[in-house]
């Protein structure tokens, strides 16, 4: 339905000007502040965002209203803004005015999607994404209040004559200075390209590595609301420009984010792709060798099985948890956790907040090769070696309907398979989806995505004729269960 709002795997998103309308946003900023005025202290200030997308900030602006018209407290960001950024502030709003809490934030982003997109994010106040039990509430706030907020939606969008802003950068750059040794990068020289993608990283990640002392060239760096033309996601096919930029400029690494800043991908000095999953092993490696850090390791689902194979070497313990990062954001509420990582190139580390975060991951990678002195084709080598393990990943997007996701998810939990071409299957696990486990340690998984419509399939090989097999099987079975897909 195009009126539906429904919160996903990170918040809800939908089709400006279809579903994500400024009476739809009025409904949910209703419904948070709602829940807000039942759960906490309507004194303290709600933390109000956006990032670089078409209205973002109009959109924000008339959540302002609705908040301010129910007795809260909101303060809007004054100048598009990273999610972790906003979420940092969030969880580390400054004790003024005598605030000892903040009552969370809402951003206004769809953070990869394409740029016909618009969503909205509840971040919680200690700093992670909303938890299923809180999205639940506010969605039925949100079925039982929609007939009051329409009646209701002209008093709630009245106009604003005067709001608070705030800027968290300086506050933001301080914490970062406490996770990273800006000193053993500043030493090294390192040359850095970095691409926002015309997102809310710009300005933030680029700015706080010439800070640390790296000679960085950003591309990409203006406001762009259509992103160029491209996808806002840090997919290699989107990344042709950095490639070229790195190698023209004889810089060491590049550096992407996707829209909002919480994703990240890299490049190494030959224009060489690496993957969210190649990264998360290489700053496992590194925040154990180099910064002595130990704690679990969390990953979820549809992440690289290298981790594991790393942390059995350093003896770490491993946690798994569905897809999203709300999920390991509620370990890390819970346990020190050295490193969480999704394979959608969400990451977080110990003393950080439980949320996604780009920027530290950025910083990370650099730290890194200030510490390893090698180039970032070494440094995976050299995790290779540690882990005594080779992987190859690859990603199938399907471009389904929900029914048609809802027939394949429940064939491939039912199916009595034992091999696939040869490739014998020793578990499968339906904690989300289904995910097939094979004797050599290959493995693919199929899951709903919870914020598109379309399934994925993930694949991780220990080498290319498992994956091949794996490809090819997989593809054959999903013509049986869905021959018009």
């Amino acid at each position: 339905m195009k009126n539906e709002i429904l919160f996903g795997t990170d918040g809800w998103r939908a089709v400006i000007a279809e579903g994500f309308t400024f009476q739809n946003v009025r409904t949910a900023s209703y419904a948070i502040g709602s829940f807000i005025l039942k759960n906490y202290d309507k004194k303290n200030p709600i933390l109000i965002g956006h990032d670089t997308r078409f209205l973002s900030e109009d959109f924000a602006k008339c959540c302002a209203s609705v908040l301010i018209n129910l007795g809260l407290n909101p303060i809007i960001s004054s100048k598009p803004l990273p999610t972790p950024v906003i979420a940092f502030w969030a969880a580390k709003f400054p004790n003024k005015d005598s605030y000892k809490f903040t009552n969370g934030a809402i951003q206004f982003t769809a953070s990869h999607n394409p740029p016909k997109y618009c969503g909205l994010k509840y971040i919680t106040n200690y700093g992670g994404p909303a938890s299923v039990e809180i999205t639940d509430e506010i969605t039925k706030l949100i079925r039982d209040e929609r007939s009051e907020v329409r009646d209701q939606n002209s008093h709630l969008s009245s106009p604003i004559s005067h709001l608070s802003t705030f800027d968290p950068l300086e506050h933001y750059v301080s914490h970062i200075k406490s996770l990273i040794n800006f000193d053993k990068i500043e030493t090294s020289k390192l040359k850095i390209v970095y691409d926002p993608l015309y997102g809310a990283g710009n300005g933030y990640l680029d700015e706080i590595l010439r800070e640390a002392g790296c000679e960085t060239i950003t591309i990409h760096n203006k406001r762009d609301p259509l992103f160029g033309g491209l996808l806002p996601e840090p997919r290699e096919e989107n990344l042709n420009e950095l490639k070229l930029a790195v190698k023209s400029t004889g810089s060491i690494l590049g550096l992407a984010t996707d829209g909002d800043a919480d994703r990240i991908s890299a490049v190494d000095q030959n224009g060489i792709f690496y993957s969210p999953n190649q990264i998360a092993s290489m700053l496992l490696r590194h925040l154990y060798k180099n910064k002595g850090l130990q704690g679990t390791v969390v990953r979820t689902l549809s992440t690289t099985h290298l981790m594991d194979h790393l942390a059995k070497k350093y003896n770490l313990s491993v946690v798994e948890t569905k897809v999203g990062f709300k999920w390991i954001c509620e370990v890390m509420r819970k346990e020190d956790v050295l490193i969480g990582a999704e394979e959608s190139g969400g990451i977080s580390i110990l003393h950080h907040i439980p949320d996604k975060d780009a920027i530290l991951a950025g910083m990370l990678l650099a730290e890194m090769l200030a510490y390893e002195s090698k180039t970032l084709d070494e440094v995976y080598k050299d995790t290779l070696k540690d882990a005594e393990w080779f992987c190859i990943n690859d990603k199938l997007d399907l471009h389904i309907d929900n029914k048609e996701k809802d027939k394949l998810i429940s064939n491939l939990k039912s199916a009595k398979i034992t091999s696939l071409n040869g490739l014998k299957i020793t578990s499968i696990n339906t904690m989300e989806g289904a995910k097939y486990l094979f004797e050599d340690g290959s493995w693919f998984m199929v899951r709903a995505s919870g914020t598109e419509p379309m399934a994925r399939v993930y694949f991780e090989a220990t080498s290319q004729k498992s994956l091949d097999i794996m490809k090819v099987s997989i593809q054959n079975f999903l013509k049986e269960i869905l021959p018009n897909s």
